[in-house]
């Protein structure tokens, strides 16, 4: 049987383990202030906006302070998972310092704004993937900080397709 050109090229990128992204996503991905999100990698699976994604140890932050927080993935489905953030001011500037706390994140800077994302997909455990994280807010309140975040899930097959997608937006206001 003689497959058309198309259909060869997609059996093809749904076959190469190039398109998964092992070390982790492209920067540039959170969904936020016009960014496209993991679908544009990932396709094929449910798309659950806030449901099974979540931030935690965030809320209200003080200039300068640093805070531990973690970002969760839950999918019964799934069998790994990844994710990326930016905390940006409401220009989409960079707010703050990121860092990863754990193996099994990074942080790496596009056009002046941190991203912290997963260095290769996580193994989700009773359904659910964690990472730890660290974010030094801004040394002056300049306003509330956006988080962007984005998150993907699905089978351990090397394979865009069937991927489940997931989406947060937080604001976050300074103490002040």
């Amino acid at each position: 049987m003689i497959r058309s050109g198309l259909a060869a090229a997609l059996m093809a990128a749904a076959a190469s383990p190039a398109f998964a992204f092992p070390e982790g996503a492209l920067l540039g991905h959170t969904g936020g202030f016009g960014e496209e999100h993991c679908a544009a990698c990932h396709f094929g699976g449910a798309r659950h906006d806030d449901l099974d994604l979540a931030v935690e140890g965030l809320d209200l932050y003080a200039p300068g302070e640093r805070y531990e927080f973690f970002v969760r993935i839950a999918d019964p489905r799934g069998e790994v998972a990844g994710f990326q953030l930016a905390l940006r001011f409401e220009d989409g500037s960079d707010a703050g310092a990121l860092e990863a706390v754990d193996d099994g994140a990074q942080t790496g800077d596009l056009d002046g704004v941190t991203y912290a994302s997963h260095d290769r997909p996580q193994a989700l455990e009773d359904g659910e993937a964690v990472w730890r994280l660290s974010w030094t807010a801004p040394d002056a309140a300049s306003g509330p900080v956006t988080l962007s975040a984005a998150g993907v899930s699905g089978p351990d097959d090397q394979s865009p397709i069937g991927d489940s997608t997931h989406l947060l937006e937080l604001q976050l206001a300074s103490e002040d």
